[in-house]
C-alpha cells in the first residue's frame, strides 16, 4: 500500500471517527438526551376547544389517554426554545382528572421544572405553564389518576 493511500485511509478513518464520537448535535445539544419525538395526531373531541383540537405535534402515551401539545417541534432537531417566561403547553387528560406535573434535568444538576397548573377543567383539557429553571435535556413525567405520560425534550434559551 504506498503512503498515499495510507494517509487517504487515515485521513477517512479520522473523519468518521470525528463524526461519530461527537458529543453534541446541532446547537450543542447532547448526543446523550434522548429526545422523545412528537408524533403528528389529532387529539379526542372536547368541549372546552369550540373548534375541536387541531392536528398537530403531540406527547402522548400509548392509548392517547393523556396527551400534550408540542407546538414548538420542528421535524429536524425538537428542541424546546423557552425564556424565563416559560412556555405554555395544553394537555388533553381523562376528563376532571387532576393533572401532576414533574420534571427533572438528566444531564446536570438543576431544581426540578415548575408547572403551573390552574384549577382543574371539567373537560379533557387542561392549559399549564411550564418552567425550566435551565437549559438542557429534561424528563417531563405527566399523571392523571393512574395514568402516565413521559417524554424528554432538550431545552434551549
Amino acid at each position: 500500500m504506498t503512503l498515499f493511500a495510507r494517509l487517504l485511509i487515515f485521513l477517512l478513518l479520522s473523519v468518521l471517527t470525528a463524526c461519530t464520537s461527537s458529543k453534541s448535535i446541532g446547537n450543542g445539544r447532547a448526543t446523550s438526551c434522548p429526545i422523545t419525538k412528537p408524533v403528528w395526531i389529532k387529539p379526542s373531541e372536547d368541549s372546552a376547544i369550540p373548534d375541536s383540537p387541531a392536528f398537530g405535534y403531540y406527547f402522548a402515551n400509548e392509548d392517547r389517554s393523556i396527551v400534550a401539545s408540542a407546538w414548538w417541534a420542528d421535524q429536524e432537531d425538537y428542541q424546546l426554545h423557552v425564556t424565563e417566561e416559560g412556555i405554555k403547553m395544553g394537555w388533553f387528560r381523562p376528563a376532571g382528572a387532576l393533572l401532576e406535573i414533574t420534571g427533572q434535568r438528566l444531564d446536570g444538576k438543576a431544581p426540578p421544572l415548575r408547572a403551573v397548573i390552574p384549577g382543574t377543567y371539567p373537560t379533557r383539557f387542561q392549559a399549564t405553564g411550564i418552567y425550566f429553571p435551565t437549559e438542557g435535556c429534561w424528563k417531563v413525567n405527566a399523571k392523571a389518576e393512574e395514568i402516565e405520560l413521559t417524554f424528554v425534550v432538550w431545552v434551549e434559551p
